[in-house]
Order: structure tokens, then sequence, then C-alpha cells
């Protein structure tokens, strides 16, 4: 006969399952949060009181930004594309499985025969929901450095898009949209969108990425900002300036790709040397074994 406690546990684990797929499985577009894009404010900060609460799950992640010492990262958020009420709902949601998994664990080997001490599922289970409550802030940190350097590439491409709009003879605000509007990527999408929005609120298009600057945090985007700011009201010639701007980023690029090649290659010396070692133990000792033996 089947336990009921057997029976129980894997309907446990079953329903944690489902709902940890559905969770990770990517939502359909939001067209609340697309519009709120759209008519948002010149300068805003994203915070739990503008966030869209498209789910029950939202909703809880948007209660726990209110949480005391909860650290919410919006930069490297805006970067990655998610929003912190779903960062903090992961967040707890990663810190529930870390401290439910130990308890259910031991309940298993309680079924089995193996009884364990109370101490040790909870001291466990208080450690790994302390580590799940981290884990996605590293995730995110990680995420938002990919996504970064994506960012600085497609900034570059569109320094050059500009320069050559500026060298047919279109206008500052008209170089900027028609650059933006070439490209199908996500960076050129985000641009777009921030071009989009400025006109919606009767903005020059660099007032638009001055706000995309400071909500992604990326210096360059603000210098393609002031660049065009002053060729739109000084009527200055910035061919030079935006091409001298491009090649500027593209060389940071290519440094820091470089140096991140040197220090992998670093890396490479100790397995490889490891190995080096192994495959020679493995030449010389039958031959060693057959000298010892034989005297």
């Amino acid at each position: 006969m089947i336990s009921p406690w057997a029976v129980l546990a894997g309907a446990t684990a079953a329903g944690g399952l489902a709902v940890l797929i559905s969770e990770l499985r990517p939502a359909p577009p939001d067209l609340g949060q697309a519009l709120e894009r759209l008519h948002r404010a010149p300068n805003p900060r994203r915070t739990a009181a503008t966030t869209v609460r498209a789910s029950w799950y939202d909703q809880l992640g948007a209660r726990a930004l209110a949480v005391v010492g909860a650290r919410v990262p919006q930069q490297e958020l805006a970067l990655v594309g998610r929003t912190p009420a779903r960062f903090m709902a992961h967040k707890l949601l990663f810190a529930l499985i870390g401290l439910v998994l130990p308890g259910y664990l031991s309940a298993m080997a309680a079924v089995g025969g193996v009884a364990l001490p109370v101490a040790v599922p909870m001291l466990a289970g208080l450690g790994m929901a302390a580590g799940g409550w981290l884990l996605p802030d590293a995730i995110v940190q990680s995420e938002a450095k990919e996504a970064r350097v994506e960012y600085l590439h497609g900034i570059a491409a569109y320094l050059e898009l500009v320069a050559l709009e500026r060298a047919s003879d279109h206008g500052p605000a008209e170089a900027m949209r028609r650059a933006a509007a070439i490209g199908r990527g996500a960076v050129l999408r985000r641009i777009r969108d921030a071009l989009e929005r400025a006109a919606t609120d009767r903005l020059p298009p660099w007032d638009g990425l001055d706000t995309l600057a400071e909500e992604l945090g990326l210096t360059p985007l603000q210098d393609v900002a002031d660049i065009m700011r002053i060729s739109g009201t000084d009527g200055a010639a910035v061919y030079d300036t935006l091409r001298a701007r491009a090649k500027g980023l593209r060389d940071e690029l290519l440094a820091d790709e470089l140096a991140k090649a040197g220090t992998d290659s670093e890396r490479m010396v100790a397995p490889g040397a490891a190995l080096t070692l192994l495959m020679t133990v493995l030449i010389v000792y039958p031959a060693l074994y057959q000298m010892l033996h034989v005297f």
C-alpha cells in the first residue's frame, strides 16, 4: 500500500515544478506596460506605485518592495527589461524554495525510514532561504553586465547611423529618428521608444535620450544626447564628433574584450599544467614501475 505521505509529497513536488515552469516561461507582451512607457513623465523613476500589476505574482512583488532593507538595482533591472515587482517576486520565490526544500527532503527521508534531527532541516532551510534571497541579485548583475555590453555595441552603431544621416543633410532631430528606425535590435528599439515618448510629450529627442541614459546608467548614450543637443541648438557640425565618439567607444569595447581574453588565457594555464603533469605521470609510471620491479 502506498503511503499517503508519499502521495502528498509527490503532489507537492509536482505542483511546485508546474508553478516554476509557468513562471519561467516567457510572458506575452503587456499592452498596459507599453502604453505606460509611451505616456510616462519626462524624467520618471520606476517605483512600485507606477508598476503595472499584471498578476498576483507581480502584486506580491510590489508589496515586497516596501520591506525594510530590500535593495532594488533599478538600472540593472532596466537594462535586462525586468520590473522591480517581478524581481522581488523572484527573491521571495527562491527564498521560499530554499526554506521549504530541506524540510521536504527530511520528510521524504523519514518516509524512507531515515530520521533526521529537527534542527538539521531548520538550520539548512534558513541558510538556503538566505542564499535564495540573494541569488536573484547575482543573476540580475550577471545579465545586466552582458546587456550593458550589448547596449554599448548598439550605441556605437547608432552613433555611426546618426553621423551618416547628418551627412545626408537631415536635421538633428530627423537624423536621430531615422537612425533609430533603421535597426530592429533591442537597443535601437529601446532608443526608438525613447524618441517616440519624447515626441509624444512634445520634447526634443535628445531629452528622450537623456531620460533613457539616466534610466539605464549609460554614459555613452548621454554623450549622444549632448552632441545632438549642441547640433540642434547651435547648429554645429557634429559629423566628425559623432564618428570620433563611435570609434572611441569601439576601442573601449575592444580593449575590454582583449583584457577578458587575457584573463581567460591566464586561467587556462593551471588546467593546462595539470593536464601536462597527468600525462607525464601516465607515460613515466609504467616504465618506472617496470624498472623498480626488475631490480
